[in-house]
């Protein structure tokens, strides 16, 4: 059975819509280990002080405490641009630019980080169903308990290629089959969480390097 037959049998299980005319993946290579790590950690610390931003909390308290996990892991040069203006709070008379509106659509960044938790295998097992957003409880458990980067990549192992691809391939048909509800202002069949499954998808993206999707600030899902 090849991958498409695969993802499609998967699907119909389901019951999510199908195009059997989607292309196979687009795929340039996995990215390497410590790489996955490193953008994981880095994106999933910014996407909990958009939520803190997002939600009215205190959101100076929350970039003073994931900065502290940043340095503890020698992330500071791995932020992307809009990660350094989340971390910019940490400063209350650096500029802040990151509008409430704006935060609440980076908090969706964590689902972009469980593909490449996964990945690494940081995160146990297979990736939940996308009908509800992801739990985050065990991995903001790991990562704040662990003493420097060394404990994390001592846990970090990659999955076969294979394994991967093969969840890119999910991703790429589920998210067709959401933006094809959207289009048709229907719910996304096989009850899909669009949110879920296009974060997810352009996360994956990234870590196969898919459609050259190298930029995390900018990676499209492309459906």
């Amino acid at each position: 059975m090849t991958r498409k037959e695969r993802s499609e049998s998967y699907l119909q299980k389901h019951g999510v819509k199908i195009n059997p005319n989607l292309p196979d993946i687009d795929a340039a290579g996995i990215k390497p280990a410590e790489e996955v790590l490193r953008r994981a950690l880095s994106a999933f610390l910014a996407a909990q002080i958009a939520v803190d931003l997002a939600e009215g909390n205190q959101v100076e308290e929350s970039a003073k405490f994931f900065t502290g996990l940043l340095v503890r892991f020698g992330l500071e040069h791995d932020l992307t641009p809009t990660e350094q203006r989340l971390f910019a709070y940490y400063d209350p008379e650096a500029p802040h630019t990151v509008s409430p509106e704006e935060a609440s659509d980076l908090t969706w960044r964590m689902e972009m980080c469980m593909p490449l938790f996964w990945a690494c295998g940081l995160l146990k097992g297979e990736l939940p169903y996308p009908d509800r957003p992801s739990a985050i409880e065990g991995l903001v458990r790991m990562i704040a308990g662990a003493e420097n980067l060394d404990v994390l990549r001592i846990l970090t192992k990659m999955r076969p290629e294979e394994e991967i691809l093969d969840r890119a391939d999910l991703l790429y048909r589920m998210d067709w089959a959401c933006v094809d509800a959207m289009i048709a202002q229907e719910q996304p069949s096989g009850g899909l969480f669009h949110d879920v499954v296009m974060e997810q998808h352009k996360g994956i993206n990234w870590l196969i390097g898919a459609y050259d999707a190298e930029d995390w600030d900018n990676v499209k899902p492309h459906t």
